[in-house]
């Protein structure tokens, strides 16, 4: 039986802040959702077959996104 890893990445704040992010997303291809009352929250999804892999991809996600700071 083979054992599958995930992580819950989760992010508020304004629709315009959020419309680069989800493009990113998009682009890289990780699974999210979006949900939008006072603020806009979205959602990732990133999942691997191992925790080294979990650990990587996670990283990954995280230099995409902080790439928006600069």
């Amino acid at each position: 039986m083979s054992s599958e890893h995930h992580v819950l990445v989760s992010w508020s704040g304004s629709d315009d802040e959020s419309k680069p992010l989800i493009e990113i997303l998009n682009r890289l291809g990780y699974p999210f959702t979006v949900k939008t009352e006072d603020t806009t929250q979205l959602e990732i999804v990133v999942e691997s077959d191992s925790m080294r892999g979990l650990r990587d991809a996670v990283d990954e996600l995280l230099v995409q996104l902080s790439s928006l700071e600069d």
